[in-house]
């Protein structure tokens, strides 16, 4: 995500087209990371802070987001393997939804 802050900061004209490259690249990296998160969550902790930097852009950026994130830091808590998988994938996908994605 830095990277592509680098890259358009260099530009000279900038403008809306460029906010919204970035808006749209930090958009598709969080949900990258929770989705990955929500796939691996059984096997390994995935409570990082690269996660959680995630899911603070997804409370700030999409409707519902704050709900969402809280839902999803308690899923990938759940003492159960099987359940916080699921529970992962269960939020993880209606935050897509709600991503519009």
């Amino acid at each position: 995500m830095t990277d592509i802050k680098k890259q358009l900061s260099n530009v000279a004209f900038g403008g809306s087209w460029s906010e919204e490259i970035l808006s749209t690249a930090s958009l598709k990296a969080a949900l990258h990371v929770i989705n990955q998160a929500a796939e691996e969550c059984a096997e390994r902790d995935v409570a990082t802070e690269e996660l959680e930097e995630a899911l603070g852009y997804i409370r700030a950026k999409i409707g519902k987001g704050s709900e969402l994130a809280g839902q999803f830091s308690k899923a990938i808590r759940d003492p159960d393997q099987v359940m916080r998988k699921q529970g992962a994938l269960r939020v993880a996908k209606s935050i897509t939804r709600w991503a519009g994605r």
